[in-house]
């Protein structure tokens, strides 16, 4: 049972460590110059013009060390830092496979009431935690014997995703006095789902569906991680982590550590909250506490906390009083929300949309109720835009031409009348634009690499800054908005929280008028003499009125689930987003100041995120008052080229994603610009196997590659031979033995040219492969023909040779957005051109060049797709070793011939959504349907013994359907489409099968 179990744990590793290996997120522009700060705690390596910004990440790691794992009981070892300051994203990681930390340290312009380095390393510390605390027990065996990967592995196993953000999102907020579990906008999915939809099945709760809107392993993980935190105690956590890593062997090894501390003290709890929320009449508490019965700790868990929420949340929404509104438009059938309405001057509702069934676009809604799409921009780099005198303006991610931490965001314009888009694209990166009153200038937040923040001022016509008002040390500007031509109102984030402050573009004086402390506010925006802005004041994301006369604050929305994005028309109606189960639906008003609620400064307390701060009894407290204290030296990017992380007693090469009997090493440094495989591989068809070396260098624009092997090889066939005496000539079984070298060396240009909605690239790659064949040794073994002689002498020309192969290849993509619904691509490009040829070396293999290309559009009906597939391929030598380098129809060998075309066409459908489970062995999200029908043509020549050559000719046809499913297994998150082919084809006149899968493990 052991070894099985042992020969069980070698496959999972194989089939998945080429995802675990060379986790890559890209790279930094090869001139940037880098520094690290290194103690024994932690390294942080950093651009070198980014030293102010990394002491003071060095302060935050300080502080975390010994507090942000004191409720799993754990201090990492020393860890790794990297920091992307050229990126516009903001975002963070921790990956093992090699081990390291990756910070994006743009401040977010959604960001919430805490400075956005403080919240980003709190929470991806948190990770580093979590995967260090893994490393104990049997896990850290499987670590001497796998490196790094088997932490990786046993983690992506056996922590279900929502655990790991869940948990990080707990002390984020435990630490700080704001975080996400202080948002009202964190919680308003499950909360609007359990209200309004129920509690969903712990499978479609964790894996999605397409027929109803879930919410993400944040959101879910921080109410499951919180409760069994705040009801059980932090030992449910250490408890379950430490079964992990002992018992990495059992399935059911986290499930287990879960539902002990459960088991022993549900009781307990049921008695605990009766107490604190008292006996209501309406309140089951069977119910509450789980009268279904789980063998899985996850689910009784899931079980016990939905019920616990559902309670809770139906007596909050008891107690609220909801603002009357008028539905601008309908609720649809699936997800859909709509954002950010403005009314144009033609009186037309213009807004943002997007949804199950939509790709983020621009929409537009008549005064007859007809609406139209009007756009669909690029990736936004926050969820807003402006609309003045015809013109729309929003922010959105432009991607570098090479390097992907280097991606910028810029501004964009769109004339609704003459339908011109326009770019403005600045040295820095460009966020939450405005314009002034008569859209003639443009205000907008500034983020260099160094992290300086603040306003410049545009010119819309010329594109010019007239002004740049810069922010002060650790202070952000966020959603700028005029309200007269001379000053502007923004919200203004430091240590002591959010403020809205007004600020004179002339003189630079600011005027704060109104501070909400750790209570997020968002997105300011005057109509007469008020301030309509976000708040989460009440506990429920709400729009609230600030008096500029009189500084009074009034509550004007009063939300089910949340409402923002106030727009005051002409007419004085107030039309806002209003969020609910489906989707955020567009409603309106009247301006009626007697109905809005004057606020006294009562801020909502958020008692999980209380008990969960009271719990752990830290705050996060950096000393950033002598930075200096940390040294700085230079990091050399030579002398950290490698980075060995992870080993096998198997062959795995995780940049070719192969995997073979033997052993391997895997290296990947720091800053991701070199990847190496060395092995041994067992290799089909080498005595005793092949030694094996693979690099990938790109830390140039150009991508290198190099890839070595060697091995001894035999073969044996028939051929025919010269017979020294007496001189005839000889069918025979012969077998040759040679040494074989093989160096294949590559250059690429990874051209992304992506632009707006569409993702682009362009990859020219030119690659030279030698392969030499030495100590060549040829033996007869028997006479295939009637021979009396038997077997004689023969000259079998055992000499060494060369084959020298250059390919050149152009390949190439366009692909538009897609909605989530969508089976395929709904308009897409993708094309390659390839010609190889030998023209040095001892062997002509003659030249092959071939061109193919993917067609997509819309089918029929929505989120229906049409593929077309085209390919054709020569070969100038009747017997060319190469391969094919186009497809073949579908069902039948492939065609081989000196010319070879082929075409196909797809249509593919979503049949229906079942979200049905299968037990814990699998959970079913869609069905689908693609009938095929592919034709193929070759045209071959053949020569006798004579020298006769014939030509010949064939067509062929095939066709029939495929029927799959996207689904998930044993609750993994990665998702899995498995299917099945059934069809006929001519080249055999028979039907065939093929079995259809294909994981998606980016997704995971």
């Amino acid at each position: 049972m052991i070894r099985k179990l042992a020969f069980l744990v070698c496959l999972v590793l194989v089939s998945v460590s080429g995802y675990s290996q060379y986790f890559i997120t890209g790279q930094d522009p090869a001139s940037i110059k880098w520094k690290q700060i290194s103690t024994k705690e932690f390294q942080i390596i950093f651009p070198q013009e980014s030293e102010g910004r990394a002491r003071y990440v060095a302060a935050l790691f300080e502080d975390l060390l010994h507090k942000g794992g004191k409720s799993l009981n754990r201090v990492p070892k020393k860890f790794s830092v990297v920091l992307h300051t050229h990126s516009a994203n903001s975002n963070g990681l921790v990956a093992w496979a090699p081990k390291r930390m990756e910070l994006y340290t743009t401040s977010a312009q959604n960001n919430d009431a805490q400075i956005w380095l403080d919240h980003l390393a709190t929470h991806e510390f948190r990770h580093v935690v979590q995967m260090d605390k893994i490393e104990q027990g049997f896990t850290r065996v499987l670590n001497y014997v796998f490196g790094q990967q088997a932490t990786a592995v046993v983690v992506g196993l056996y922590l279900p995703p929502w655990f790991m953000e869940g948990d990080a999102v707990c002390l984020e907020t435990s630490m700080s006095e704001s975080g996400r579990g202080r948002s009202p906008k964190f919680e308003q999915e499950l909360r609007a789902q359990l209200l309004e939809k129920g509690e969903f099945s712990y499978d479609k709760a964790v894996n999605g569906s397409y027929n109803d809107y879930v919410t993400d392993r944040y959101k879910l993980g921080y109410y499951l991680v919180g409760k069994a935190r705040t009801n059980y105690g932090d030992n449910i956590w250490d408890n379950a982590l430490t079964n992990v890593a002992r018992y990495p062997l059992g399935v059911v090894s986290f499930s287990n550590g879960i539902k002990k501390n459960l088991s022993a003290n549900r009781e307990q709890v049921k008695l605990e909250l009766q107490k604190k929320y008292g006996k209501a009449e309406d309140v089951d508490w069977e119910k509450v506490q789980g009268a279904k019965k789980y063998s899985d700790g996850k689910l009784l868990l899931y079980f016990d906390t939905m019920q616990e929420l559902l309670w809770e949340w139906k007596k909050q929404d008891a107690e609220t009083d909801k603002s009357a509104y008028q539905l601008v438009s309908d609720r649809e059938k699936y997800f859909t929300s709509k954002r950010i309405p403005h009314v144009t001057e033609q009186g037309d509702l213009i807004y943002l949309k997007h949804g199950l069934s939509d790709a983020l676009c621009f929409e537009k809604l008549d005064a007859n109720g007809k609406s139209a799409k009007v756009l669909v921009p690029g990736f936004l780099s926050n969820i807003d835009y402006d609309y003045r005198k015809g013109y729309l303006l929003w922010a959105e991610s432009k991607q570098n031409i090479r390097w992907e931490h280097a991606d910028k965001s810029i501004l964009v314009t769109y004339n609704t009348k003459s339908k011109v888009k326009k770019s403005h694209r600045f040295k820095n990166s460009l966020f939450a634009p405005s314009f002034n009153m008569d859209a003639s200038e443009i205000v907008a937040v500034s983020s260099d690499q160094k992290g300086d923040n603040g306003l410049v001022i545009i010119d819309h016509e010329t594109g010019l800054i007239k002004q740049r008002i810069a922010a002060s040390k650790n202070e952000y500007f966020q959603t700028p908005q005029y309200i007269d031509g001379e000053n502007v109102v923004l919200i203004v984030l430091n240590n002591e929280g959010k403020q809205i402050v007004k600020l004179n573009l002339k003189s630079h004086e600011r005027e704060e008028l109104f501070s909400s402390g750790y209570a997020d506010m968002s997105r300011p925006v005057l109509y007469d003499d008020y301030l309509y802005f976000n708040a989460s004041f009440t506990g429920i994301d709400n729009i609230f009125a600030l008096d500029l006369n009189t500084k009074k604050v009034y509550q004007v929305t009063s939300s089910r689930f949340g409402a923002r994005d106030a727009f005051v028309d002409s007419n004085k109606n107030l039309y806002y987003s209003d969020y609910t189960s489906d989707g955020y639906l567009l409603v309106k008003t009247a301006v009626d100041k007697r109905k809005w609620k004057e606020w006294k400064g009562d801020f909502h307390q958020y008692p999980l995120a209380e008990q969960l701060s009271n719990q752990l009894g830290e705050k996060l407290d950096a000393d950033t008052t002598n930075l200096d204290r940390f040294e700085v030296r230079n990091y050399s990017k030579l002398a950290n080229l490698f980075n060995f992380h992870s080993w096998a007693p198997m062959f795995v090469d995780g940049i070719d994603g192969k995997a073979d009997v033997g052993v391997s090493v895997a290296s990947q440094n720091k800053l991701s610009t070199l990847l190496t495989t060395v092995g041994y591989k067992k290799e089909e068809g080498f005595d005793n196997g092949q030694f094996y070396a693979n690099l990938s260098y790109r830390g140039w624009f150009p991508i290198l590659d190099s890839k070595f092997t060697i091995g001894d090889r035999n073969t044996t066939y028939a051929t025919i031979a010269q017979r020294l005496q007496p001189e005839q000539m000889d069918t025979l079984l012969v077998n040759t033995e040679w040494k074989q070298w093989e160096w294949e060396n590559s250059i690429s240009l990874p051209f992304n040219l992506s632009s707006g909605q569409y993702t682009r690239k362009l990859i020219p790659k030119f690659t030279y492969s030698i392969v030499k064949f030495g100590d060549l040794s040829t033996q007869a073994l028997a006479t295939t023909q009637n021979n009396t002689l038997g077997i004689g002498e023969y000259n079998f020309g055992n000499e060494s040779f060369t084959q020298e192969i250059m390919e050149y290849q152009l390949f190439g993509y366009n692909i538009a957005k897609t909605a989530p619904r969508d089976v395929q691509y709904q308009w897409a490009q993708i094309w390659e051109l390839n010609y190889r040829d030998t023209p040095w070396g001892d062997r002509d293999l003659g030249n092959t060049w071939s061109a193919e290309g993917h067609l997509y559009f819309p089918g029929l009906v929505k989120h229906h797709g049409i593929k077309l597939y085209g390919g054709y391929q020569y070969r100038s030598l009747n017997h060319s070793r190469f391969s094919n380098m186009v497809k073949s129809p579908r069902g039948m060998s492939d065609l081989y011939g000196k010319h070879i075309a082929s075409v196909g066409i797809d249509y593919a459908m979503p049949l229906f959504y079942p979200d049905w489970n299968l037990g814990p062995l699998a959970y079913f999200k869609r069905i689908k349907m693609n009938a095929f029908a592919d034709y193929g043509y070759e045209k071959k020549y053949l020569e006798n013994e004579e020298g006769d050559v014939f030509q010949f000719e064939n067509d062929y046809f095939s066709g029939g359907i495929e029927l799959r499913t996207d689904l998930h297994v044993l609750r993994f998150s990665a998702p899995l489409d498995l299917g099945v082919r059934l069809g006929y084809e001519n080249q055999t006149n028979s039907m065939f099968a093929d079995f259809l899968i294909s994981f998606n493990l980016a997704a995971y």
